[in-house]
């Protein structure tokens, strides 16, 4: 039997406020782990205009959440690690890779790794 109205709602809600919590901790252990192995150097490093050519952050998709899936995706809906650094002139010569999301700050491109449901982004600050 499907959940629908209010118990869709409720589960939803559930759903999310399970994964924002995972997403501080994620967050925390994160950014304390780039510090140590020196990607969050690397990321101060991109923003330089000098460093154009590596300034787009290959991250890989781990989970992707969107309580609505109307309104188009931020980058809180994706829990993602760090890959690589790339030639932002990778997502031109390449045609599969699609924008995502763009804010203030940030550019974000899927490209898929393969045909299913994996997924890689390129984040680019602005």
């Amino acid at each position: 039997m499907p959940v629908t109205g209010n118990w869709l709602v409720a589960q939803q809600l559930a759903t999310t406020i399970l994964y924002t919590l995972l997403r501080l901790v994620f967050i925390a252990i994160q950014r304390i782990y780039w510090e140590l192995n020196g990607t969050a150097w690397k990321l101060r490093e991109a923003r330089l205009p000098d460093n154009y050519e590596r300034s787009a952050q290959v991250l890989d998709v781990l989970f992707v959440h969107r309580f609505d899936h109307i309104q188009s995706p931020t980058v809180s809906n994706f829990l993602c690690t760090h890959n690589r650094f790339e030639n932002p002139q990778y997502i031109i010569d390449n045609d599969d890779i699609t924008l995502m999301t763009i804010d203030e700050q940030n550019a974000i491109f899927c490209e898929p790794k393969e045909k299913g449901i994996d997924y890689v982004c390129l984040k680019m600050r602005m």
